[in-house]
């Protein structure tokens, strides 16, 4: 924390406490000042505790508010300028509930209520209300670590796969929130995917090249009665007349029994169309099997 800030908050405090000084004690002053024999007298000298101590109450919320305004301040500048804005989001929002709980824990001890038997009925509670919410706060604190780390960010092309889902989901991100992240699919529909997927139950991985060009991994199961090299070959010859707007490199990853394996990595500028690509490369693939089977 810079002495310019260390400055800004004790001036504020030392401010807010002159305050307080001057009303306590020029509000028996001004009391001493009615007629007590007036209605205005009996019920101001009833009222001047809680008077007091709602002042006191206002105090308190103003340095709050100026307390936590500063800190989110200070770190922002000092640990989240180069972040995402949804890491911003969610340290701000972790920010609000402490010291807001702060504050209203003080709040209630300047009116007398004993905050021991809260703290503990809370302790109790918030026990409870943990276990129920594990996994909202599961899916907030790896949405901090995701976007802090820089795991994934806004415009990411993105392929997650999971056991939970089946197939593996493939688009662009739109958003990153506190509970979830957002990605339009290549199929042009948005999904809501938890945070938590990204440090869990899912396999991840960025579909960008240092160059900044899409890759994909494409594989493609062919019958094997059919020569596997003769077939890519084929494949090659069927998408060298398609007007290309990527470039592909197709490996024969496997034998496995009555099937073969090609994976083909696709490269692309545009994930938009990789949906186009795909169907053109197994397509490209059922025209090349065809043709030497029926030979």
């Amino acid at each position: 924390m810079s002495k310019k800030n260390i400055i800004k908050i004790a001036g504020i405090i030392i401010f807010l406490l002159i305050i307080y000084y001057l009303i306590n004690y020029y509000f028996p002053i001004f009391i001493s000042y009615l007629p007590k024999s007036s209605e205005m007298y009996k019920y101001i000298v009833f009222l001047e505790p809680y008077i007091l101590k709602i002042i006191e109450g206002i105090i308190v919320i103003i340095a709050g508010l100026f307390i936590i305004r500063t800190i989110k301040k200070i770190i922002y500048n000092q640990f989240l300028r180069k972040s995402e804005k949804s890491t911003t989001n969610i340290v701000n929002y972790i920010i609000d509930i402490i010291f807001y709980l702060i504050i209203i824990l003080i709040i209630l001890s300047i009116f007398n209520i004993n905050i021991t038997n809260i703290i503990l009925a809370g302790s109790i509670g918030g026990i409870i209300i943990g276990l129920a919410v594990q996994t909202i706060a599961q899916n907030i604190l790896s949405g901090f670590l995701v976007t802090s780390s820089k795991t994934i960010k806004p415009n990411d092309a993105v392929s997650i796969s999971s056991w939970i889902w089946g197939n593996p989901i493939i688009g662009k991100v739109e958003k990153i929130s506190l509970l979830f992240t957002e990605v339009l699919t290549i199929y042009g529909n948005i999904v809501k995917i938890p945070n938590s997927a990204f440090l869990g139950n899912s396999i991840f991985q960025k579909l960008k090249d240092y160059n900044e060009r899409i890759i994909y991994p494409l594989q493609v199961t062919v019958n094997a009665d059919v020569d596997g090299n003769k077939l890519i070959d084929n494949v090659i010859n069927i998408l060298k007349n398609k007007r290309n707007n990527y470039e592909y490199n197709i490996i024969f990853s496997t034998k496995n029994g009555s099937t073969n394996v090609f994976n083909v990595i696709i490269k692309t500028s545009d994930i938009n169309n990789l949906t186009n690509i795909i169907d053109e490369i197994n397509k490209a693939f059922d025209q090349a099997y065809w043709e030497i089977k029926n030979k």
